[in-house]
């Protein structure tokens, strides 16, 4: 008796599940949070930077830190990116 008897579909149904929440979940926090050299470095290493990515701290001008971070934690992201306010006060 097979212990994980499924059909084919429902084996499809997992592997994209689990696609989603391994490679897809942690890649898009890394973008949304501007990660960008550690979101490059994620297709060399198959998703395992994205990972760590998606536990660090937000860039202070990325959508994550400007929706979702408060005073405290905001003024930690720029304290730790001080040069990602300095490229943007450049280009202006």
């Amino acid at each position: 008796m097979a212990l994980f008897a499924v059909s084919s579909g429902v084996a499809i149904a997992y592997g994209i599940g689990l696609w989603i929440v391994l490679i897809i979940g942690p890649a898009t926090v890394t973008a949304v949070k501007g990660q960008w050299p550690l979101f490059d470095a994620g297709f060399n290493t198959v998703g395992f930077v994205w990972w760590i990515a998606a536990f660090r701290l937000a860039r202070p001008e990325s959508w994550w830190a400007r929706h979702l971070y408060g005073p405290k934690k905001f003024a930690r992201a720029e304290a730790r990116y001080p040069e990602s306010l300095d490229e943007e006060e450049e280009l202006e």
